[in-house]
């Protein structure tokens, strides 16, 4: 009796642990399917150090075909292609836009001024000369290119606003600016001195237009550094954690081994 006791303990047992390895083995056979789970057989030479060490070795044949392969178009090469020379293309950057028509117009307006100032500095020092009486031979035939005395007394008065108003459309045709016409009411002086103002006003325009222009290069510029600069330390990185990680599954398999 007591041998039949014992005997069907252990068939209970037995029993008891086969229930066990099946829920650790499957649990969705108990509830979900109608299939046997299979025992996991192992492989001979297969396991988790030697899939690490094929991964490095596809990776590092992955690293020299970027490195001997010319850049390609096609598709078959985009797993080949380095992040860092094959970025997607950047957002919208105010720094990098850059109007063609604003330097068209600061080149045009440098040009008109500096043509501006030589002529009212000769201007200036031949009215000098008129006003001294030392005006020389030679010089005695540009004086009437300023028409004082040979500019009538008698002369119409719509003639000359005429005249001045062709000449105000034409230099604002040529300049593609708007300047008030009370300044053709002025004198020649008053002239001199309202345009030198207005031409130190817009070389500060200028200079600030090439500041800006020298402050956009350097902030692409080192924007584009900085992207390199973490391109590579995130390469760097990468590196590091695989070689660990292979020296790490390599030394726990030497444990385990015979």
């Amino acid at each position: 009796m007591e041998e039949e006791k014992e005997e069907t303990k252990k068939k209970k047992m037995r029993g008891a642990m086969a229930m066990a390895e099946s829920q650790s083995q499957s649990l969705g056979w108990l509830t979900e399917s109608s299939i046997m789970p299979k025992k996991h057989k192992a492989i001979n030479g297969v396991g988790a150090s030697s899939i690490l060490q094929l991964k490095a070795q596809l990776y590092k044949s992955q690293e020299e075909a970027k490195s001997s392969k010319p850049p390609s178009s096609s598709s078959d090469d985009l797993p080949y292609r380095s992040v860092a020379k094959h970025k997607p293309p950047l957002r919208h950057d105010l720094f990098s836009h850059k109007n063609s028509g604003v330097d068209s117009r600061a080149h045009n307006l440098a040009r008109w001024i500096s043509k501006l100032c030589k002529a009212l500095e000769k201007k200036a020092e031949l009215y000098d000369k008129l006003v001294r009486g030392e005006l020389s031979d030679e010089e005695e035939k540009e004086k009437y290119s300023v028409d004082f005395f040979h500019k009538g007394l008698e002369e119409d008065q719509s003639e000359q606003s005429t005249r001045r108003s062709d000449s105000y459309s034409k230099f604002c045709e040529k300049m593609k600016v708007m300047i008030p016409p009370d300044f053709l009411m002025l004198s020649w002086k008053d002239l001199a001195r309202l345009l030198l103002e207005w031409i130190r006003m817009n070389t500060s325009a200028l200079e600030v237009h090439e500041e800006a222009s020298q402050a956009r290069e350097k902030a692409s510029a080192l924007k584009l550094r900085r992207e390199e600069q973490a391109a590579a330390r995130r390469e760097k990185l990468k590196q590091a954690y695989l070689k660990k990680r292979l020296e790490s599954l390599k030394a726990a398999e030497k444990k385990n081994g015979p």
